[in-house]
């Protein structure tokens, strides 16, 4: 098309669209025909639910008009530069703009597409903008807002995949509601970031085109995330170039997979690579089976990679890269790291462990065992992966097992923060399986929700009793679970909080465990309902409070599948986007006063003849210089160019006040205070510095102002040393994890970002009791006899539920009574011998079910006649534990009554007493109790160290029980003893002179030598930190105040006057150094030298005038070149004899008068006196005489 074509076009489409517009609103009506009555009535809560998913707010204006599209309507992209380089955005226009076509919405026709400053009425108007700009709901790049009014249809997102959500939701009301949109404006962003499907295309082959179909289907939907498992003990589905050997007869090419990226690129739909080890790998190691682990026999495992085996690692890695190059431009790559064995039973317990374990010691740490050697291989792994630039991706089963385990030593392996987990199990079946809050403890802050009870689909071995197919999800109408039961905090067997910051998505997943169950096609159908719930759960969590599930399925089954959604199916072509013949612009650049640029210079764009204002930017770290602040003219094609200029400026105003607000060092525990004074040393640097740029002044903010959280006051320090040295874990039969839990709330209040000594000292208090309260196992076991016996039919191993677990210190272990609840029923607890017992504890599995005490007295004996209700058990799914306190009395026996009858079993996990144990040394205890209770406030710096470093080495040796440490003991006796008093000290006079020196005035102070005033200031300088000082002794006082009361005495000490030196260097730089002896020349240009290098500022008068003597000196003594030219003999004179002879003429010496001798011509002898002169004449041709130079 040429250039005068595409006017037309343009001139006619615009043409078209005015003419559609009365002079009042677009009156409404669908496509079809039908009216736009029912869209007007709907609410709000009507129109948010019309779309899938379920959007977070559609608020309609009091108008009641509907927006209708025509086939006049144009997607219009603001004219803004970063639009018009911005080519997804593009795509994503043309993507919609063809789906329009595919569904006619409006028609068969492509919609116009250009780029304007605004569109039509009739338009669709399309701009992205920050996130801030939005909404202040969320900070997702997700998020977008549409406004449906007078003007059109206006669609800002905060970013291209926010626009693509944006307009789907547009072609979604369009298809919902018969193409009217009500007036309002909808504001739309996830509560889950992630929103993915699982694919187990290993164990069954999964077709390129089925990728195709189901990335289309999820981006209509607005989910954005799919995971490729390639690799599973059934299967390697996509071609290997470093080992073909592994690959199984049906995959997918490297071609097939680099089609699905760029189709899941185009759809807005990350793709995630998922190859698992060491686990899961008996498709590998059926062509490498030297490579499975190596047991205690020596013979290989086929169903697990040898973590020992360096060649077998090096192996798996080359496989790994291979298929980082080829998933090049994902962000994420799941690594398994699951079910490498069943750790809790054979074979591993009996053939694998002792090598795993043997290996640990030798090659990791003498006290690691095989839990660190499976984590250091996930670990390494993750490492690898992510320096080739992913994000590394686990399943939740594979680390940290045993963590809430009394029993057994812990994983001492780091892991790696940045690994992101896939919880998917707490599996029941396995205690020693770490739970959610062990990942967040540690700090991992990614978490995917993959909830095996909600989101499993599989192909299952055999089929389900319970009406479900074998290609099932593992529940009957999971959609309706997961839309009316799931939010994003509820983890299989875990809860936490949904808008815990952690929670980074939830997901789908398509298991394949018996591939010939059904086709591909079938589990498209399969999932598509619970792929939906999920959509709009993850979208937006309150679904399921606006709409009922049948309502939701009604709304998702009218807008049917996305565009194209048939296999090999494509969409029709939509055309270019057009620019605006109209189309003027401007220029603005941003310089600093050299001319370079400090920031990409801004074209603007807007219709020809339109007037623009644009005022300067803020730029960080800089201020506007420029004489004008604002640019303004009139848009033209040619368009114009601003330059705005800058200078450098670095706004210290929050710096200073940081300075002048710095902690008292005094206040504080030495140990904690070094950062925040490093880091103060260098903000003052800074503020001090003339050149500091803006950057940096706002990074050591930053860094003073996270030490500053870091320094803990004196008087905080006893819940300080013992939150950073807690308790061990010294096989504690109760009270260690409540302990644990006092230390972490410490450490939370100590560090907090508001700390108040209300908050330390109950935090403190509470540490304490929970110390007090921590049980050792002693031996003292009470016996255990009830009214019902614990379930063990069919049960393996049969005392699973045996009475002794509610004493075992394992909270997932539990007794399970065997039948119903009945008024009168009991379980009684017997010691051997009588106890002085203060408190119970019970408490039930966490998840329980319905078999639970519903109601039961607590009660106490001595003698097991006469007892004491100490309190009532009452338990429901909130209440699953209760501490009971009483009056220490002597106990012997225990007994729960019930009170209530119930048809439900009931389940105890632990019951845990609380009375005094056998006396322990308290020695150190006590020691330690009297420690505590020190004031600090009024203590020297130096002393206080010395005690909080004993006290700690106290403290650690009592964590662990290393109660008969003399040494520590003697060392924090001495401590204690040696603590000082600040003593009072008088600082008047030195306040007096400091007052004094600083009122000084600068005109003084430039009068005397630099010495003098450098002494000074820092004479000043050491006294008002002395005086600041808290703890100076009163000699460092003194000290001060003499030093200073000196140097301000120094300052009578003035520079010289240097006119009279300056003049006299002037004087010689006149003189012709030709004209006089070199050896008189040398002597003075070494005096002047010795001037030149006279130190003005700290040379005094007396300095001066003696230099300026010495070069008077110098000039007096040089001696001129003196030259007596010979006389010609045509022009001598005639010399006649002196006619008085009486008159002798005056000769001037040449000669030191002693070495003279008398050979002079004498009076009355003419003769020789004629001959003297006329051989004097001819001897002194060409002779040079030296005489003085006279003054």
């Amino acid at each position: 098309m040429n250039k005068n074509n595409m006017k037309r076009v343009l001139m006619s489409v615009m043409l078209v669209s005015s003419m559609t517009l009365s002079s009042g609103a677009i009156v409404a009506k669908a496509y079809n025909g039908t009216s736009a009555i029912t869209e007007r009535t709907m609410t709000n809560e009507q129109l948010v639910a019309a779309t899938t998913p379920i959007l977070q707010s559609y608020t309609k204006d009091a108008s009641d008009k509907t927006w209708v599209m025509t086939k006049d309507s144009k997607f219009v992209i603001v004219a803004s530069e970063a639009n018009l380089k911005n080519e997804r955005l593009a795509e994503i226009v043309k993507l919609v703009n063809s789906e329009f076509m595919a569904k006619q919405i409006v028609s068969s026709d492509a919609q116009a597409m250009l780029y304007n400053q605004d569109g039509a009425p009739t338009d669709i108007t399309i701009d992205i903008k920050p996130v801030s700009e939005i909404t202040d709901k969320t900070t997702s790049k997700e998020a977008y807002k549409i406004t449906i009014d007078d003007t059109g249809i206006h669609l800002t997102g905060a970013s291209e995949t926010a626009v693509l959500y944006g307009l789907r939701t547009i072609e979604q009301l369009a298809i919902a509601n018969n193409n009217n949109l009500a007036y309002g404006e909808i504001v739309d962003y996830p509560n889950v970031a992630e929103r993915r499907i699982h694919v187990d295309m290993a164990r069954k082959y999964i077709s390129k085109e089925w990728f195709i179909r189901q990335i289309r289907e999820m981006s209509y939907f607005k989910m954005n995330a799919i995971q490729m498992h390639f690799s599973e003990n059934l299967g390697f589905r996509i071609e290997c170039e470093t080992d073909p050997s592994i690959v199984s007869e049906q995959h997918l090419t490297k071609a097939d997979v680099r089609e699905i990226l760029a189709e899941a690129k185009k759809y807005g739909v990350k793709v995630i690579p998922s190859f698992d080890s060491p686990g899961h790998v008996d498709q590998i190691l059926r062509a490498h089976p030297e490579y499975g682990q190596v047991d205690a026999y020596g013979n290989n495992y086929k169903s697990g990679l040898d973590v020992t085996n360096p060649e077998a690692i090096k192996y798996i890695y080359s496989l790994y890269d291979e298929y980082m190059e080829l998933f090049e431009g994902c962000t994420d790559f799941h690594i398994g790291g699951d079910e490498y064995m069943e750790f809790d039973r054979a074979p591993f317990t009996t053939q694998y462990k002792s090598v795993l374990d043997n290996y640990a010691r030798e090659n990791i740490d003498p006290n690691a065992t095989w839990k660190d050697v499976i984590a250091k291989y996930i670990n390494d792994l993750a490492e690898h992966v992510h320096e080739k630039g992913f994000t590394p991706r686990i399943w939740n089963d594979g680390i940290y097992y045993g963590e809430n385990s009394y029993y057994g030593k812990k994983q001492m392996i780091q892991m790696h923060k940045y690994i992101g987990i896939d919880f998917w199990s707490q599996m029941s079946w396995n205690s020693s399986i770490a739970k959610l809050q062990t990942f967040l403890d540690k700090g991992h802050d990614t978490v995917y929700n993959v909830n095996a009870s909600f989101f499993y689909y599989v192909l299952r071995p055999s089929m389900p009793n319970d009406g479900r197919k074998q290609h099932s999800f593992d529940n009957l109408n999971s959609d309706k679970l997961i839309f009316d039961q799931w939010t994003p905090g509820k983890f299989q067997a875990n809860t936490i909080a949904d808008d815990n910051p952690a929670i980074k998505g939830a997901s789908l997943a398509i298991w394949c465990d018996k591939a010939d169950v059904c086709d591909e096609d079938t589990i498209t159908e399969d999932i598509s309902n619970e792929m939906r719930a999920l959509a709009t759960k993850a979208w937006n969590t309150k679904s399921n409070s606006i709409i009922s599930h049948d309502q939701f399925k009604s709304n998702y089954a009218k807008l049917g599948h996305v565009a194209a959604f048939d296999k090999g199916s494509t969409l029709p072509d939509s055309g270019s986007i057009l620019p605006a013949d109209s189309l003027g612009k401007v220029t603005i650049k941003y310089v600093d006063q050299d001319g370079k640029d400090i920031k990409s210079p801004v074209t603007r764009y807007g219709n020809v003849g339109d007037e623009y204002n644009f005022t300067a930017e803020k730029i960080y770290g800089y201020r506007l210089v420029s004489d004008k602040d604002s640019a303004t003219g009139t848009y033209s094609k040619k368009g114009d160019t601003f330059t705005f200029t800058y200078e450098i400026y670095t706004d210290k105003t929050d710096l200073k006040a940081a300075l002048d607000n710095a902690l008292d060092e005094n206040d504080y525990i030495g140990a904690t205070f070094g950062e925040y004074k490093a880091a103060l040393d260098e903000a003052q640097k800074l503020y001090d510095d003339k050149k500091a740029l803006q950057q940096d002044v706002d990074a050591i903010l930053i860094q003073l102002n996270n030490a500053k959280k870091k320094a803990i006051k004196r008087a905080y320090y006893p819940l300080w040393v013992e939150v950073e040295n807690p308790m061990a874990d010294n096989g504690y039969a109760s009270g260690y994890a409540e302990y644990l839990e006092a230390v972490k709330n410490g450490k939370k209040v100590l560090y907090g970002e508001e700390v108040t000594d209300e908050a330390v000292k109950t935090a403190y208090d509470e540490l304490v009791a929970a110390r007090n309260g921590l049980m050792k196992r002693d031996g003292n076991v009470p016996s255990v006899q009830a009214s019902d016996g614990y379930w063990s039919l069919g049960v393996s191993p049969s005392d699973k539920y045996s009475y002794d677990k509610m004493l075992d210190g394992n909270r997932d272990t539990f007794a399970w009574f065997n039948d119903a609840q009945k008024v009168g029923k009991h379980i009684t607890f017997t010691f051997a011998n009588k106890v002085n017992m203060s408190g119970i504890k019970i408490s039930a599995p966490e998840r329980p079910g319905s078999d639970i005490i519903k109601n039961a007295d607590i009660m106490v004996s001595e003698d097991k006649e006469n007892w004491t209700t100490v309190g009532n058990l009452k338990m429901d799914a909130n209440t699953l534990e209760q501490t009971f306190t009483f009056d220490k009395q002597p106990v012997k026996y225990v007994k729960l009554e019930m009170k209530e009858a119930s048809d439900s079993w009931y389940k105890i996990a632990e019951v845990q007493f609380i009375y005094e144990q056998v006396a322990e040394n308290t020695e150190l205890k006590d020691l330690l109790k009297e420690a505590y209770g020190q004031d600090l406030t009024d203590k020297t710096t130096e002393s206080v160290d010395a005690f909080l470093e004993a006290l700690i080495e106290a403290q650690k040796a009592y964590a662990k029980e290393d109660l008969n440490n003399e040494e520590v003991m003697n060392a924090l006796r001495t401590a204690m003893q040696n603590l000082k008093v600040v003593s009072k000290v008088n600082k008047a006079e030195l306040k007096g002179t400091v007052t004094k020196a600083e009122a000084i005035p600068e005109e003084t102070l430039n009068k005397a030598v630099k010495k003098a005033r450098d002494a000074f200031v820092k004479a000043l300088e050491d006294a008002k930190a002395v005086v600041e000082k808290k703890d100076a002794s009163q000699e460092k006082v003194n000290e001060a105040a003499k030093k200073l009361e000196d140097a301000i005495k120094g300052l009578d000490v003035h520079k010289g006057d240097t006119t009279t030196l300056d003049a006299k260097l002037a004087e010689i730089e006149e003189l012709d150094e030709k004209k006089y002896t070199a050896d008189s020349w040398a002597k003075l240009m070494a005096v002047v030298e010795e001037a030149k290098g006279l130190d003005a500022e700290n040379a005094t008068q007396k300095d001066v005038d003696e230099v300026v003597a010495k070069l008077t000196k110098a000039v007096e003594a040089l001696e001129e070149k003196v030259v007596i030219e010979p006389e010609k003999p045509e022009t001598k004179p005639e010399i006649k004899p002196e006619t008085k002879p009486e008159v002798k003429p005056e000769v001037k010496p040449t000669t030191k008068p002693e070495d003279k001798k008398d050979d002079t011509v004498k009076t009355g002898d003419p003769t020789s006196l004629f001959g003297l002169v006329s051989a004097m004449a001819l001897s002194l041709a060409g002779y040079v005489s030296v005489k003085k130079k006279k003054d």
